[in-house]
């Protein structure tokens, strides 16, 4: 595992409306208790690390659409971008303070797990050479197809592939292998555990009200809420896997512990959330299929699109280094998204859903995922 130092910054508080609310006993110390708030209002919290990621990550998707509208994607941009540098990045400000993403000191490069940056690097070489295609895309040819998305020769949308994988291979590998694993783990003073344990709660990207404020909702925090509602609108009733109370329960206790010098609860909280984004990147998978289903009836380039989505997810799950899931049963998931995405049919869509819904034990719920 690959251990980062917690870059020190002014802090950035943000209060976070919750739902719930209790008390723990304290074992720093003897008859001790503290209480573990409703809102993630720390008054040290800071997440600056976790906005200079999350704003890196939105340039580059802003990049990567131009190859939707015709245009030609540099793949030496784009690496430059990955890498940070060469100074490709617009300066951005949360609440006042000015965020300069290209001296910040951090990449997306640097953040993604070791494993997966080869295969990061080579998409974005196929991204360079599908933009440069003068042709509409269809099967067997790359270009950008009727619904403005740059395709390649098999269907794959390079745009959702890259942005679904990035969220397990960099949001899911901060929070759960450097922040709440390296850093808890580690001999860093408590304030250091407590920004760290920030960091891992600002990457869900959720706004300050989240859940009853679903607004700006981005990344993880947009499909912990799709995969607890399912494929209905709006996304407010929880008929899935109830992602978000899980997730929001233990990051309260847990930081509250730590603000209260109590690592070993922590610890305890950090290993609710680390195994959980295993059920994130298979339920996203999921999720993404069955709305690939509902856009069976609109046109082929519609369904590649969720494929594509849903086979990142899956892609991301492959460089999790906590997943439980037998490497056989991955591969035969793996295998049924085959080699080309235009030739998907209801039944073979149907057949990667019931495959991961019995890995998982989620038949009762699959088509709410």
């Amino acid at each position: 595992m690959v251990k980062r130092s917690i870059i020190p910054v002014i802090g950035w508080t943000m209060t976070v409306t919750l739902l719930i609310a209790g008390c723990k006993k304290n074992d720093s110390g003897p008859g001790t208790s503290y209480t573990v708030p409703a809102t993630y209002n720390f008054s040290n919290a800071d997440s600056l690390p976790a906005k200079t990621i999350l704003s890196m990550f939105g340039e580059m998707e802003i990049a990567l659409n131009k190859g939707n509208a015709g245009n030609v994607v540099s793949s030496a941009n784009m690496k430059s971008m990955y890498a940070n540098q060469s100074g490709l990045f617009t300066d951005t400000s949360f609440n006042g303070v000015i965020i300069d993403l290209n001296t910040s000191g951090m990449s997306l490069e640097n953040s993604t797990v070791p494993a997966a940056r080869t295969l990061i690097a080579s998409w974005i070489d196929s991204i360079e050479l599908a933009s440069s295609s003068t042709l509409p895309a269809t099967n067997g040819v790359a270009g950008v197809s009727s619904r403005q998305t740059l395709l390649s020769q098999n269907g794959i949308y390079w745009r959702q592939l890259f942005t679904k994988t990035l969220m397990g291979t960099v949001l899911g590998h901060l929070i759960t292998d450097i922040y709440l694993g390296d850093s808890l783990n580690s001999n860093i003073s408590m304030t250091a555990k407590q920004h760290a344990w920030d960091q891992a709660f600002f990457l869900w990207c959720v706004p300050s009200n989240f859940p009853a404020n679903r607004k700006g909702v981005k990344y993880w925090g947009s499909y912990t809420s799709q995969i607890d509602s399912g494929i209905s609108k709006p996304v407010t009733t929880l008929t899935g896997i109830n992602a978000n109370p899980a997730l929001l329960n233990a990051f309260l206790k847990g930081r509250a512990a730590l603000a209260n010098n109590d690592n070993s609860t922590a610890l305890q909280q950090a290993a609710v959330i680390i195994p959980f984004f295993e059920t994130l990147e298979a339920a996203g998978a999921l999720h993404e299929l069955n709305e690939a289903k509902g856009n069976l009836a609109n046109s082929a380039a519609a369904v590649t699109g969720n494929l594509s989505e849903s086979l990142g997810f899956w892609m991301a799950l492959k460089f999790n280094q906590h997943k439980k899931i037998s490497e056989s049963d991955y591969q035969s998931v793996l295998a049924l998204y085959g080699t080309n995405l235009w030739n998907f049919t209801p039944e073979s869509i149907d057949a990667i859903l019931n495959k991961i819904s019995s890995i998982y034990g989620w038949d009762a719920v699959k088509s709410n995922l």
